[in-house]
């Protein structure tokens, strides 16, 4: 009978050991692939921020064409202005999508709860104590990374500003150029 339970226990740590490496080889490819999608996401703002910057240049020359050229193409410029306007929704969109939304809320995580840990007997919670003190491990790292998120955050919701000025001014000045060729256009429109 002991041969039984030396073997059980001689398995049950293997598997233990087993899983801690599988649990740590998924937690390390899930960072992986956190930090992958999170350089995508960043590569594409980055790029949504140069298209609104361009777009915002591309205004300003059409404003100066305008200026230049007086209203002879006022409809083939409204046409373009509607394109840019395409153009800067669709960056806006982008800069306005979350860059965490998939990292997990720690405060939605079960917490353990005491009353089924207090009837567990003391022989069988001897033989958990490297579980309990790997958890404990995690839920130390998990407070460390949720600290690291919210510096993160901070400092996202900034740039989140910064994006949200420099679409307002795009907006702003497309809509401005916009209101002067709809009147050109209507100037000219009742001349025919």
């Amino acid at each position: 009978m002991l041969s039984i339970s030396t073997n059980f226990s001689a398995s049950s740590d293997a598997y233990m050991d087993l899983l801690q490496k599988q649990m740590e080889t998924a937690r390390n490819n899930a960072q992986a692939i956190d930090q992958i999608s999170n350089r995508v996401d960043q590569d594409q703002k980055s790029l949504a921020r140069q298209r609104v910057e361009e777009i915002k240049k591309q205004i300003e020359a059409l404003r100066k064409m305008l200026a230049l050229f007086g209203g002879k193409d006022a409809k083939a410029v409204l046409q373009q202005l509607k394109q840019l306007a395409n153009q800067l929704k669709q960056a806006a969109g982008v800069l306005r999508t979350s860059s965490d939304a998939g990292i997990p809320d720690i405060n939605a995580m079960p917490a353990e709860d005491g009353a089924a840990s207090a009837t567990v007997d003391t022989e069988a919670a001897d033989g958990y104590e490297e579980g309990r003190q790997a958890y404990a491990e995690q839920q130390a790292s998990a407070e460390a990374e949720a600290s690291s998120l919210a510096m993160l955050g901070a400092s996202q919701s900034a740039q989140s500003a910064e994006d949200a000025r420099q679409l307002e001014a795009a907006s702003q000045a497309l809509k401005s150029l916009r209101s002067a060729l709809e009147r050109i256009v209507k100037k000219q429109d009742a001349l025919r």
